[in-house]
């Protein structure tokens, strides 16, 4: 007989990171995701059609509160938006399950390089607060980290 397992304790995005250079806009964001996309190449033959799986393409896609605050949302977005209109540098990202915790096998961590896109500055309606969204095209695949980085 085996131990009975302990239930696992589900992710509840409360106190996440996402960072974008070396600016943390948690305290702005409203959703974050690293979304996979696989293409599927379907071969149809006399004997029937089969899918084969094709390239993997990774987004980052985040909802932020716009803020014009120094080290916000403006600042951060707009720092990494100039350096890639001016060299094609990617903005680095950082996501985490949990902010205020180490990285660890129980907090991981996912860092990468997304391709910055315009963004609308200013999105909303009377009384409501302004949002941008991102989707981004990550460069290559995110990278899972258990191990904190110096």
């Amino acid at each position: 007989m085996t131990a009975p397992v302990a239930e696992p304790t589900p992710l509840i995005l409360t106190n996440a990171s996402l960072m974008i250079g070396d600016v943390e806009l948690a305290c702005v964001a409203n959703h974050v995701e690293l979304s996979p996309d696989v293409s599927i190449t379907t071969l149809d033959t006399f004997c029937g059609s089969r899918d084969y799986p094709g390239v993997i393409k990774w987004s980052l896609v985040a909802t932020l509160y716009q803020s014009f605050d120094p080290e916000a949302t403006e600042a951060a977005l707009d720092a990494v938006w100039t350096a890639y209109k001016a060299d094609g540098s990617p903005a680095t990202f950082r996501v985490a399950g949990y902010r205020d915790q180490p990285v660890s096998a129980t907090n991981p961590e996912w860092t990468g390089e997304a391709i910055p896109q315009p963004w609308s500055p200013i999105n909303g309606d009377a009384g409501d607060a302004s949002t941008v969204e991102l989707e981004w095209s990550v460069v290559g695949e995110p990278e899972k980290n258990i191990v904190p980085t110096p």
